[in-house]
């Protein structure tokens, strides 16, 4: 682990609309990160939690704060300045790919992105897809050709070709049944051995990321209100609002 760390985020706020019609999404949230860790961040729809993986990739500009990676901050600079350090995975897999390419022709594009050499494109890409647990002729497949749980692997495979040092993973699991859910944190757990990947996790299943993640952040209306390890959040919850998040968790020991 670094001393320094690898992510922080310093007082970021987020607001849409002006005035009265004013929507403020995140008040004043810092949380910092160190490599090799998994964030979970777990709270309920519409808390901004999408909204955060968006600022910290630079998809959005914030509306106050600052963001730092690796101690050099990068406050409003464009996703294309880091898309090298951040890869976000999506909740809708497939809606992420262009129905016009397949998957070969989009993970190329993520590597022309980086202004990588394509020499040795499709040996990474394939590979990658292979640690996913893929055929590599699936590769030549459109998104719409594959299950949900294997357009999930793509995804995730897409996202590792470009070697980033950080993934933001956007409710990956919640739209997929349990045995794929379980496959997908199987490979997840399998890259986070081999490469020793830096993830922030972004859920409503406390129970899931209990068992996945290093730490716990709970998210109410645009604020972090409790951060902890999995056993200090779920056996012994500081804030109400985590006791009524686990109140509605069956939880078993």
């Amino acid at each position: 682990m670094m001393d320094t760390p690898i992510l922080e985020v310093k007082n970021v706020a987020k607001s849409y609309g002006k005035g009265k019609k004013e929507h403020k999404v995140l008040t004043d949230l810092s949380i910092s990160l160190r490599e090799g860790e998994v964030l979970g961040i777990i709270g309920e729809s519409g808390c901004g939690k999408s909204v955060l993986l968006n600022l910290i990739a630079c998809l959005e500009p914030l509306t106050k704060g600052q963001l730092f990676f690796k101690g050099e901050e990068y406050t409003g600079k464009k996703p294309k300045d880091v898309c090298r350090w951040f890869q976000i995975i999506f909740q809708d897999s497939e809606a992420a790919f262009d129905p016009k390419m397949t998957i070969r022709q989009s993970m190329h594009e993520n590597l022309k992105l980086l202004a990588e050499n394509q020499d040795d494109a499709d040996k990474r890409i394939e590979a990658m897809i292979q640690i996913m647990g893929l055929a590599p002729e699936l590769a030549d497949r459109y998104p719409r050709q594959l299950s949900g749980g294997q357009v999930q692997r793509m995804a995730i495979a897409r996202s590792l070709v470009t070697e980033p040092n950080l993934i933001l993973c956007d409710e990956i699991t919640s739209a997929l049944d349990v045995s794929a859910q379980a496959t997908i944190l199987q490979y997840l757990q399998q890259l986070r051995e081999m490469r020793g990947l830096t993830m922030i996790f972004v859920s409503h299943d406390m129970a899931l990321c209990s068992t996945f993640c290093d730490r716990m952040a709970i998210m109410k209306d645009g604020e972090i209100v409790e951060i902890g390890t999995p056993e200090q959040i779920m056996d012994h919850p500081q804030h109400d609002y985590t006791k009524l998040l686990l109140d509605a968790v069956l939880y078993v020991k």
